[in-house]
């Protein structure tokens, strides 16, 4: 009877030495501070007042993830220069905070994201700053231990602060990531 309990024993810590650890045992890749910069397209449009303006944009991201199993939230704040222009409206930049929530792929992690976001238009009849909301969605891709790429889509819902017409933004962006972990 003991052999039966001594060999019960070493192959119940033999099984869980060749287990992997559980989510609560090892934060995962994802968790940690992370840094980037994005480049991508974006376009501004207004239908009642008639406009349709697109171009190139160029921002930074700073953020934090914290992985739980394959679950993965966080939070994520961005700047990105705009020139989203044609003369007679100028998209100076967009900015936001926002969480993220997502579902973790071994090294691609799918997210949704949703926060508040703000801006600077230029018109013929002056600045303007404007916030609303932002959603959007995007995949993020670790190619190497501290380095992830991502592609993602936003589409920004912004009311001036003078009360002018409500304007919507869409942008399609790729990037990279530096992980602190």
């Amino acid at each position: 009877m003991k052999v039966v309990s001594r060999s019960a024993v070493v192959l119940a810590a033999s099984l869980m030495a060749a287990s992997p650890l559980s989510a609560q045992e090892y934060p995962g890749i994802w968790t940690g501070l992370y840094a980037g910069a994005h480049t991508g397209y974006g376009e501004v449009y207004d239908e009642p007042a008639g406009f349709d303006v697109g171009g190139g944009l160029l921002g930074m991201h700073l953020g934090y993830n914290y992985q739980i199993g394959n679950t993965v939230l966080g939070v994520e704040g961005d700047y990105t220069g705009s020139w989203m222009e044609d003369g007679a409206v100028d998209v100076d930049y967009l900015a936001s905070i926002r969480a993220r929530a997502g579902y973790a792929f071994g090294n691609a992690l799918l997210y949704g994201t949703l926060g508040y976001a703000w801006s600077d238009v230029s018109t013929l009849g002056g600045s303007v700053d404007a916030d609303g909301l932002v959603l959007g969605a995007g995949v993020d891709y670790k190619f190497a231990p501290n380095w992830s790429a991502r592609v993602e889509g936003l589409q920004y819902w912004l009311e001036p602060e003078n009360g002018g017409g409500d304007f919507d933004v869409g942008v399609v962006r790729a990037g990279v990531s530096w992980h602190f972990n």
